[in-house]
């Protein structure tokens, strides 16, 4: 069920904001919506819920910045992985973006889109997790004298971009309401 984001969604999204971050192109640093976020939080409320009822996400929106920058106490750019890819975020758009994730995390645990062991991307869900559950999965199987074979994928090399038609033809397969389809929609496509 989709509902219009609340000014109580923005002030938790706000209030998740590091204070110092580097501002986006739009130069609104995070420390202002933290320290003015009873002024900003009604009007970015407004704002934000037009932005689904005329079905639209303003071009200006997309704009970002991407940076390398190298990692604390690495000084040769030779060796690798001894830098980091930025990307400064219309500041914004970051809660607005913050807002949907909490919506769409909420409608994936509620109506169990994802199954049990799915660990990417969830809240609360490590790196550890996922390495206990594979450790239990298999000495459960060797305690039932089964074997065991498994195949580890780098998944971000192998699938490197979404299909944004495939993407939102198997959220709207799954039930996810067509304001969330639309919105990714709009925040993808430049038209």
């Amino acid at each position: 069920m989709f509902s219009l984001i609340t000014n109580e969604q923005i002030h938790r999204a706000i209030a998740r904001l590091g204070l110092f971050k580097a501002p986006s192109l739009a130069r609104i640093p995070n420390v202002m919506l933290i320290r003015c976020t009873d002024l900003l939080v009604p009007c970015l409320g407004a704002l934000y819920q037009e932005t689904f009822k005329l079905n639209i996400y303003p071009t200006g929106w997309r704009d970002s910045v991407m940076v390398i920058l190298r990692k604390p106490g690495k000084a040769d750019y030779t060796v690798p992985n001894v830098h980091q890819l930025v990307t400064l975020l219309n500041t914004i758009v970051k809660v607005l973006s913050a807002c949907m994730a909490e919506d769409l995390t909420h409608a994936v645990k509620t109506h169990g889109l994802l199954p049990n062991n799915h660990f990417g991307s969830q809240p609360g869900c490590t790196t550890t997790d996922s390495l206990h559950y594979v450790t239990k999965f298999m000495k459960d199987a060797w305690r039932r004298q089964e074997v065991v074979s498994a195949l580890f994928l780098d998944i971000k090399s192998t699938l490197p971009s979404v299909v944004l038609e495939w993407l939102v033809h198997e959220m709207w397969n799954r039930g996810v309401p067509s304001q969330y389809t639309d919105w990714i929609s709009c925040k993808v496509t430049r038209h």
